[in-house]
């Protein structure tokens, strides 16, 4: 069992979440914008300036790609037609276009 006592190595499967000081964020967040995937030279380049794990850097864009992603399907749901509100309402506008046709014919 795990206790509050024991020492980082009896530990070795539990991992510590990483605390990001606000100018590694940034630094990080600037990356990301112009970049969703980073490579392997430039993640070692980045985590040395920034005095960070290359694992740490390459932690953080995944989870950052994983949250944008998350974002944007959120968009892409909350952006609603105008089809969409009337279908959404029960008001198909197809349906009622198509009985005042077939009442023109008749």
């Amino acid at each position: 069992m795990w206790s509050p006592n024991a020492s980082p190595k009896s530990r070795r499967g539990i991992l510590r979440r990483a605390v990001f000081s606000e100018e590694q964020r940034k630094e990080l967040e600037r990356t990301f914008r112009r970049q969703k995937y980073i490579s392997k030279m430039d993640r070692n380049k980045l985590a040395a300036d920034l005095s960070l794990k290359e694992s740490q850097v390459k932690i953080w864009f995944q989870n950052r790609r994983m949250k944008w992603r998350n974002h944007k399907e959120k968009e892409v749901h909350n952006i609603r037609s105008p089809m969409d509100e009337l279908m959404a309402k029960g008001h198909p506008q197809e349906e009622n276009q198509t009985s005042h046709s077939h009442t023109n014919l008749k």
